[in-house]
């Protein structure tokens, strides 16, 4: 989760502080902490969805293994599971798409860092055992960045509070 004194935005974000006193910010302030929550939790979900992705191909396998989905060969069998619905907004929010590349790369990049790390270039190579631990890894790293990313929309909701009290207030701050 967070660092304490750490320079990620993440950490930034989650630090105790950084949604104190939000009456007293100023609206530029507020508006540059809603674009850094908004930026945070747009990164945070292609991440859960990467990683996602990951588990549901080894969970295929699994059903592959167990009989339960004898529909082929994994890479066969991968559009049907990686085009599977359920994975939407919640929020009843317009869905942005404008990440930018260096921060698809670095998700990308974690998730493959953790594919190396448990040997999930071929999931067919695994034996039973490693599948599963495999499986669970994957399965703890999305709690873990769901944690992460409802904590930023928790401090993104207050930023956003704050916000439209102001615009109540005084509505010609809309267009400044």
């Amino acid at each position: 989760m967070t660092v304490q004194g750490g320079s990620r935005r993440i950490d930034r974000i989650l630090r105790p502080q950084y949604a104190d006193g939000l009456a007293a910010m100023s609206l530029d302030e507020l508006r540059s902490r809603r674009d850094e929550c908004l930026a945070e939790r747009e990164y945070l979900s292609l991440l859960r969805r990467l990683v996602q992705g990951r588990a549901e191909i080894l969970k295929a396998e699994v059903e592959r293994r167990g009989g339960t989905n004898q529909e082929g060969t994994l890479v066969e069998r991968l559009s049907k599971v990686l085009s599977s619905e359920g994975h939407g907004t919640s929020r009843g929010e317009a869905v942005k798409v404008g990440l930018p590349e260096e921060e698809m790369l670095q998700a990308r990049r974690r998730v493959e860092r953790l594919a190396m790390d448990a040997g999930l270039s071929d999931p067919t190579a695994l034996d039973d055992g490693q599948l599963g631990g495999a499986v669970d890894m994957l399965e703890a790293e999305e709690q873990e960045v769901s944690r992460d990313r409802s904590a930023v929309i928790d401090i993104l909701d207050r930023v956003q509070d704050e916000l439209k009290r102001r615009y109540k207030e005084d509505p010609s701050l809309v267009l400044s």
